[in-house]
């Protein structure tokens, strides 16, 4: 095909035949559509708080649980430093009381070693080693008063004396004081026999020195030798010998008691331990030993004694003196009613010695003796005890107190 060549008057001739082409919009708004198009379009003002307001809510969202671990725990911290402040105070109120009650006590003397919570900076005790007597003496009487109360240990092999220290009420008597504590006992928290209170009606006659002891038909106190012989032994031990020199049997009013083997019997007479030795027996978790009195009697005390270093294996009771340790023994020369001891042996500077100490003493009392005179080289005290001044013997060992209100 042949190129054709139109002229500018024939290009003219051609447009004017096309059709007529028209635009009704304002050319203000024709040219708003094209600045549309040309620029970059953006976020519309009136969004933009909307938005900043959303980002912050979610941000909020995913650090409260931080926030509130973070304030939580800031809270626990501040309980745990106030409790352990408050728990420190009450053991040091509580470590001063212990002290305060001590000082109180003529024959009880503490140490107290103070550990430090490097924590809280504060000083509370750790550890405390009461060295204090197992026995009663004369100086713990002042306000209170004792009753001696045999009690069977949990096998029955022996009978244990205690010594109930309770305040004195001076508007009742012995024997009604006696009937209240006898409910009160714990054996067993004291590592012995429940025992205590008798199944029995008991009654005191004073003017015969004499408890009634009346027990029901079917009581279980004569069934079997150890039965018979741990009840009339406990009755026995159980009074004091200054008050009751006769126990009085009746089974539901009427005379006597059949004990098996014993029979029927009507009446026993009490017993005050005489010329006995003392021996030791751990019965419970205190690291404390029991003092059992032996069941033989001994013709002089320094048999006893002697008796002391082996003790009596069959009855699991154990030796209260040790082998290493030297006695010398004799009657003050100027008092028959003290006994003069001069100790001998690096057991004596013991702490434990105290303990084998005071079954040196209850011996000495079961013998007669008032006070005790102790010389020995390079000792000045056993425990509590100074040794400058005689010492006045015990009123009853294995002390317990007990509160009747």
């Amino acid at each position: 095909m042949g190129k054709s060549r139109l002229s500018d008057k024939d290009l003219e001739d051609l447009l004017r035949e096309l059709p007529k082409v028209s635009d009704d919009r304002h050319p203000r708004e024709i040219y708003r559509k094209i600045s549309q198009k040309k620029e970059k379009r953006s976020l519309p003002t009136w969004l933009i708080p909307g938005f900043a307001t959303g980002i912050v809510l979610i941000l909020i969202f995913i650090l409260t649980p931080q926030l509130t671990g973070l304030q939580d725990t800031a809270s626990d911290r501040s309980r745990n430093d106030s409790s352990a402040g408050i728990e420190n105070e009450a053991m040091i109120e509580e470590a001063t009381e212990i002290e305060n009650k001590a000082a109180d006590s003529e024959y009880a003397t503490e140490e107290i070693e103070i550990s430090e919570d490097k924590e809280s900076q504060v000083n509370v005790p750790n550890t405390m080693l009461m060295e204090e007597p197992s026995a009663v003496y004369p100086g713990d009487l002042n306000g209170y008063q004792s009753f001696t109360i045999s009690i069977p240990d949990p096998n029955a092999l022996l009978t244990v004396p205690v010594t109930v220290l309770l305040e004195r009420i001076d508007n009742k008597t012995w024997f009604e004081l006696f009937e209240e504590v006898m409910p009160k006992l714990t054996e067993e928290k004291w590592g012995l026999a429940e025992y205590f209170p008798l199944d029995a009606n008991l009654s005191y006659d004073q003017t015969s020195e004499t408890v009634i002891v009346d027990v029901p038909a079917n009581h279980q106190y004569g069934l079997g030798s150890a039965a018979e012989t741990t009840f009339t032994k406990t009755l026995k031990e159980s009074f004091p010998t200054g008050k009751v020199k006769t126990i009085r049997f009746t089974t539901e009013g009427e005379k006597g008691i059949v004990l098996g083997n014993y029979g029927e019997i009507y009446e026993l007479k009490t017993e005050e331990s005489k010329n006995r030795a003392y021996y030791f027996s751990y019965l419970a978790s205190d690291p404390r030993p029991y003092m059992i009195p032996s069941e033989q009697e001994f013709d002089t005390i320094l048999e006893a004694y002697s008796a002391m270093e082996v003790g009596e294996a069959e009855l699991g009771l154990q030796a209260s003196i040790p082998t290493d340790t030297e006695l010398e023994i004799s009657t003050a020369e100027d008092d028959t009613q003290t006994l003069r001891v001069k100790v001998a042996g690096e057991t004596a500077h013991n702490n434990q010695f105290l303990y084998h100490f005071e079954a040196i003493m209850l011996t000495a009392k079961s013998f007669g003796y008032e006070k005790i005179r102790v010389e020995g080289q390079g000792i000045e005290q056993i425990g509590p005890f100074h040794l400058a001044e005689d010492i006045p013997l015990p009123v009853g060992p294995n002390k317990k107190l007990i509160e009747l209100n």
